[in-house]
């Protein structure tokens, strides 16, 4: 007797994809005819390939988590759109520079850095790490994860959860890491050993968001967009609607990482902090370093 994931299967592997609008194409043959590049550290400036990296993202998405019974357990959320006043603005002047930070700025459309402060100096990444090591995973497995694996992923994304975060550590191994950081040309940084830096972090929002990874994307970026923590969006306005990052808070430190969709193009911004910059004052700081660089570099 066909189960109710049998069903489910059969229907995603044979039904159009209603969802954007075109039949999607064979993972394999995508990559085989070269939309998908193997190894895809660089811009490609080419909005089809994007769209045929997408494409082939979506059918993944459809035909590996989306049967394999994990599900999503909040929705996403919108940029909050509180006011940015002068008394922020005044705020936002006076730490921008704080030796305690670190951040950067980047347009992942183009792959231009906006802004950079302190962005390679590398910290304890508290939770931070939590989709490197999914996308790690998932990379090391080829994308055929089980349902519990799947699963872990969206607890790490989504509320942070730290056995499900160890639990991944446990299925790849330090080589898996650096063939990772190594075939997506990212920064050299002990994602296993919790330390990260905010140019690492810009970069990998680049190649996610731009469909990069061989594996998982779409999966990564809706836990992303389902994270319930952080104070980065409380001043970006809330006509962004598509918006997710992850959060890390852990004794000093105080990390946040964003990836948006701002009037057609998208962007990113990280922040790192120790020395409990981000942590004084019901964390009013994070806020403003997020409202101000996106009102001095985006807007």
């Amino acid at each position: 007797m066909n189960t109710r994931r049998d069903i489910l299967r059969s229907a995603l592997c044979t039904a159009p994809a209603v969802l954007t609008g075109c039949i999607l194409p064979d993972l394999q043959e995508v990559r085989r005819t070269g939309l998908v590049s193997q190894s895809t550290g660089t811009h490609s400036g080419a909005p089809f390939l994007v769209s045929g990296r997408r494409a082939a993202a979506l059918r993944e998405y459809n035909q590996r988590f989306l049967v394999s019974g994990a599900t999503f357990r909040f929705g996403p959320k919108p940029a909050y759109g509180m006011a940015w006043t002068a008394e922020l603005e005044r705020g936002y002047a006076s730490i921008k520079h704080d030796p305690r930070l670190g951040y950067a700025v980047k347009n992942l459309s183009t792959g231009t850095y906006l802004a950079e402060f302190q962005a390679d100096r590398v910290l304890t990444g508290a939770s931070m790490p939590k989709p490197a090591v999914s996308a790690v995973l998932l990379e090391s497995k080829q994308g055929n994860l089980t349902r519990e694996e799947f699963q872990h992923i969206v607890n790490a994304c989504d509320l942070s959860i730290n056995a499900s975060w160890h639990a991944m550590l446990g299925r790849f191994s330090a080589a898996d890491e650096q063939y990772f950081e190594q075939k997506y040309r990212l920064p050299d940084v002990p994602i296993r050993g919790n330390g990260q830096s905010p140019r690492f972090y810009a970069e990998f929002f680049e190649r996610l968001v731009n469909y990069k990874l061989d594996y998982g994307c779409e999966m990564l970026l809706e836990a992303c967009r389902r994270n319930q923590f952080g104070r980065g969006r409380w001043y970006l306005p809330a006509e962004i609607t598509y918006i997710g990052g992850k959060t890390g808070t852990d004794g000093p430190y105080k990390h946040e990482g964003l990836f948006f969709d701002y009037r057609g193009t998208r962007y990113a911004i990280v922040m790192y902090s120790d020395g409990h910059f981000g942590r004084h004052e019901s964390f009013w700081r994070i806020g403003a370093v997020f409202g101000g660089l996106f009102r001095e570099y985006i807007a």
